[in-house]
């Protein structure tokens, strides 16, 4: 687990900072559009990102607080925390809301408007059409009057070069109103989709995302917190109760040799110590050390032996 932090640690960090970024900007963005000085409107801003980037380093120092059962005050920097992140989470929900709502509102006014353009444009291109139409009659009227009084080639004349002009316009006209019935139709069949997702879905999107927001960096922070000592390295806690067990255990022995070394002078207690295990202890040197007889220095090495601070062999007695 721990090399899994450390390999994942500085990505991790990474996110969290993108993150936190996000929602440092949504309060400083709240707070200074409810305040209109701007000396005041930045100062408190300042203050806005600075308590909720501390917002997130809360959680994990709850956490150590926890460990060492100071409860209370972990309780409370929880408490802080809680009380940051809604506000932020408000922050944050209130910009991407306000957002959402700009844009369709936006969005709605381009359309009606567009759709006004286009009733207007199909009606003047209807009633130019019937301006055309009327037009026609007037030339055909105008080439019959022609032909009454005799002039049939006039009115040939006067019909082509006339009919030529209204049918090409009327080719124009008839154009543009097809088109801008069609996208007026298409428009008035599209309402809803226009705008993007249905206003609930997008109220449920930005709710879930502002949340997330802010339960994600926290996790990240707690889980990266350092481990307790004996979470970080179990191994040298093992070993270390082992050499506590192995000082007892001498304790144990160090204390046992005094009891089975009683009535043993000090002195002899003293040589045999400063000698090498494995050593021989002669009879002579400690009658010599101790300043006593050797028989005495002999009955002192056998209860010394009994004691099992020396060895018997048939070279004599070694320290043991």
């Amino acid at each position: 687990m721990h090399h899994f932090q450390q390999h994942h640690r500085w990505p991790l960090l990474a996110m969290v900072a993108a993150l936190a970024g996000v929602t440092a900007t949504s309060v400083a963005l709240a707070i200074a559009a409810l305040i209109d000085n701007t000396l005041l409107a930045v100062l408190f801003a300042s203050a806005a990102v600075v308590l909720d980037l501390f917002k997130y380093v809360a959680w994990p120092l709850a956490l150590g607080l926890l460990v060492v059962r100071r409860t209370l005050c972990a309780l409370l920097m929880m408490a802080c925390a809680l009380a940051l992140g809604a506000v932020s989470g408000w922050a944050t929900y209130d910009r991407l809301m306000s957002s959402i709502i700009n844009s369709r509102a936006e969005h709605q006014a381009h359309q009606e408007q567009r759709q006004i353009d286009l009733v207007e444009q199909r009606d003047a291109d209807a009633a130019r059409i019937g301006q055309l139409d009327s037009d026609t009659a007037a030339v055909h009227q105008q080439a019959n009057a022609l032909r009454e009084r005799g002039m049939v080639t006039r009115a040939l004349e006067l019909e082509t070069a006339a009919m030529a002009r209204i049918d090409a316009e009327r080719e124009r006209a008839q154009v543009r109103r097809d088109q801008a019935s069609q996208e007026l139709t298409a428009l008035l069949a599209l309402p809803a989709k226009a705008a993007g997702l249905p206003l609930e879905l997008a109220t449920l999107l930005c709710l879930g995302f502002a949340t997330a927001l802010e339960i994600v960096p926290a996790l990240i922070l707690s889980a990266l917190r350092p481990a307790p000592a004996q979470e970080r390295a179990p191994v040298p806690v093992a070993a270390e109760q082992e050499r506590t067990e192995e000082q007892q255990q001498e304790r144990q022995k160090t204390e046992q040799v005094p009891t089975a070394s009683e009535g043993l002078p000090t002195d002899l207690l003293q040589l045999i110590a400063s000698t090498e295990r494995g050593t021989k202890v002669a009879v002579r040197q400690v009658a010599k050390g101790l300043r006593i007889g050797s028989d005495r220095a002999t009955r002192l090495m056998q209860k010394a032996a009994e004691a099992g601070l020396l060895s018997k062999t048939a070279a004599g007695y070694v320290a043991a």
